[in-house]
């Protein structure tokens, strides 16, 4: 009934429905999430934006579209925050809410992924050993409701993890317990005793014949198919449509309340990606070591970027060419290049593929997260002269005095002849960046 997979869920085949690990939007945002919305192609999008989005813990239902399944269960998975926000509640919500989705529309075979533990950073062998009880609780308490669970995980720590945690929760062989000698019976009453024990029961394991080890090996099976390349990094993200996430902590409506109720700060300002530049590794340009995120290779934390950005569009010419260029201004160029382009849309997502990029990006090299912790507790700020989005249309010269102190208060950030209110987007999501690193 219940078995653990090794591959790729997008392409299992023999499934009524998979289990997207979605975030609050259901809008696809990163990792397995953003994987199964480009696999099912973009009528998903427009079916799930129907849908309202999603509450954590809770799961939706749509169609399979081009993946080879007839339904997707979308279930909102928890971040993980050490274990104290109700984490263990909302991932055993997930995965029964999923199940009665399947139950209500008579789903006898679904796949489930391993929900928060990609990107939201849900330990391993903790999430493991819940699925599986959480699962086998459900089963048991409609043992006629389902022909086949799985979990299908793309790595082999996952696999592993979770083949022991199955294998802990099948059931035990037990000692059968000594009997007085029975009374002899007719062949005929000796038949009806055998066909009036339950399945399953104690007796009725010993009696048939059917061994509780062998019921064990046919309740969990592990099966190894073909393995994913790359590795899941552990970045903890929701939906932008929550206050709450992690990458919208700081913004510049944040720092123009702070400097107003007289709150002190130090400010950091970068800008260039050249390595004679101070604060140059904080650049989306920057080029160091190789940033590996889910397996893919990138140059830049901007290549990351443009290409998500082409992805979240459905624009996978234009993302093969970003994935081939080595050059963050012509990534950069490529990305204003995308074809079904939606302001809006990207507006609500570009923050959370940024902070996912620099995650990757500060993991893969320590040189990198050394420079970000450096600044402690500083505000970042990009100065750059021509970004008022990403960066505060402005010169350090123009923003800091010699001695650190602002020059200019950010309601006034702008760039010249301009009167848009300056974001400095990548400067704030960097700051909640360096809060995930001092957190770990």
């Amino acid at each position: 009934m219940i078995h653990v997979l090794q591959g790729d869920i997008t392409k299992v085949t023999g499934f009524g429905a998979i289990v997207n690990p979605a975030n609050n939007s259901l809008l696809g945002g990163g990792g397995l999430d953003g994987i199964i919305h480009r696999a099912a192609g973009p009528q998903l999008k427009t079916e799930c934006r129907r849908l309202n989005g999603c509450e954590t813990g809770d799961s939706k239902l749509t169609l399979g579209y081009n993946l080879p399944c007839d339904f997707i269960i979308h279930s909102v998975g928890p971040v993980w925050m050490g274990g104290t926000a109700g984490e263990e509640e909302l991932l055993s919500s997930c995965y029964v809410s999923a199940l009665k989705i399947a139950l209500e529309n008579g789903i006898r075979k679904i796949a489930f992924p391993s929900i928060s533990t990609g990107e939201y950073g849900y330990p391993v062998d903790k999430a493991a050993k819940l699925a599986i009880a959480t699962v086998s609780d459900f089963v048991a308490e409609n043992p006629d409701a389902f022909d086949d669970i799985s979990f299908v995980v793309p790595d082999d720590l996952s696999f592993n993890t979770y083949s022991e945690a199955a294998k802990e929760a099948a059931p035990k062989k037990t000692e059968p317990k000594k009997k007085a000698e029975p009374k002899k019976k007719s062949a005929k009453k000796a038949k009806e005793k055998v066909a009036d024990i339950e399945p399953g029961s104690e007796d009725g394991a010993n009696e048939t014949g059917n061994t509780d080890e062998a019921a064990e090996n046919e309740a969990v099976e592990t099966t190894s198919m073909s393995e994913v390349p790359g590795i899941e990094l552990p970045v903890p993200t929701v939906s932008p449509s929550l206050p709450g996430a992690p990458y919208n902590k700081y913004h510049i409506d944040w720092l123009i309340d702070e400097v107003a109720n007289g709150n002190e700060h130090t400010y950091v300002c970068f800008f260039l990606a050249e390595k004679t530049s101070e604060y140059c590794q904080l650049s989306q340009w920057y080029k160091g070591k190789p940033i590996f995120i889910n397996g893919r290779k990138y140059n830049t934390a901007e290549q990351y970027m443009m290409s998500e950005k082409a992805l979240l569009f459905n624009d996978f010419d234009t993302y093969s060419k970003i994935m081939n260029e080595e050059d963050p201004a012509i990534c950069k160029k490529l990305g204003r290049e995308i074809s079904n382009f939606d302001e809006a849309v990207w507006r609500s997502c570009n923050r959370e593929i940024i902070f996912n990029g620099n995650i990757g990006k500060f993991l893969s090299d320590k040189d990198f997260a050394d420079a970000l912790l450096a600044t402690d507790d500083a505000v970042l700020i990009e100065a750059s002269p021509t970004d008022d989005i990403y960066g505060a249309g402005l010169s350090k010269e123009e923003l800091l005095s010699e001695n650190g102190e602002l020059l200019i208060p950010p309601q006034n950030w702008h760039k010249e002849e301009s009167d848009f209110q300056a974001k400095n987007e990548l400067g704030f999501v960097l700051m909640a960046v360096r809060d995930w690193f001092k957190d770990r």
